[in-house]
């Protein structure tokens, strides 16, 4: 790097000399005192000039350092893939994995030639269950900030077209009769779905009936919807 040697008639003076020359502040120079410099005596007989070597220090160019999010989602990610196989593997199934992250949500894609079967189970409980299971460890790890979403042969698509067309034709059932239809327990998930379909429908309402994980759905006429019933025989 570009140095210089000064002198002045004392080190500070020659530190702005420096500054001066090199067009700098002097907090970008690195500063060596060759000689500090004497008065001499009375500051008349004697005196020496003050000498230094003033360096540009190097400038490390700026780089954008990764980010703790970029660094974390990856090592999520490897970590949420290694945690899966080795669960999948434990159910002694044969399989290929792919994971990607979107913006808050990692997908999970499963495929093998059992699979599907297996792993799905009924309404997809089992592939549910396995995607319970997963959340929770990660969340055990304090790595559960992230929704993870399995799949397996489509499953998840599949079920979401059936569940759409499903909202439909029960909110047709209820305009239809006047009265309440009951939809079969569904996790959070599926009636979330319903709820999607039928927000639109000002004239119906559906609610959660039920405990647990799993609960019914009920859907019907709002009461300003609701067919007025003819007067009985003593209100004529």
């Amino acid at each position: 790097m570009p140095s210089l040697e000064i002198e002045g008639k004392s080190v500070e003076e020659a530190i702005q000399a420096a500054c001066q020359q090199l067009n700098v502040p002097k907090e970008k120079l690195e500063i060596q005192i060759i000689s500090s410099g004497s008065t001499g005596i009375f500051g008349i007989v004697g005196s020496k000039k003050a000498k230094i070597r003033a360096t540009l220090i190097e400038e490390v160019p700026e780089t954008v350092p990764e980010t703790e999010s970029d660094t974390s989602t990856t090592d999520f990610l490897a970590e949420t893939k290694r945690l899966a196989q080795e669960i999948l593997m434990l159910m002694g199934l044969e399989f290929t994995l792919s994971a990607v992250k979107e913006r808050d949500t990692i997908y999970i894609q499963i495929e093998g030639d059992e699979v599907n079967s297996v792993l799905v189970g009924r309404s997809g409980q089992t592939l549910d269950a396995v995607q319970y299971l997963l959340t929770r460890i990660l969340t055990k790890k304090g790595l559960g900030k992230t929704k993870i979403v399995l799949d397996s042969g489509d499953y998840r698509s599949r079920r979401k077209n059936y569940l759409e067309t499903l909202a439909l034709k029960m909110a047709e059932k209820a305009k239809k009769t006047g009265r309440p239809v009951v939809i079969n327990p569904l996790n959070a998930h599926d009636r979330r779905i319903i709820h999607l379909v039928l927000e639109k429908e000002k004239s119906l309402k559906a609610v959660s009936r039920g405990e647990g994980h799993l609960k019914k759905m009920v859907i019907s006429l709002t009461k300003k919807d609701r067919p007025q019933s003819p007067p009985t025989q003593s209100e004529t």
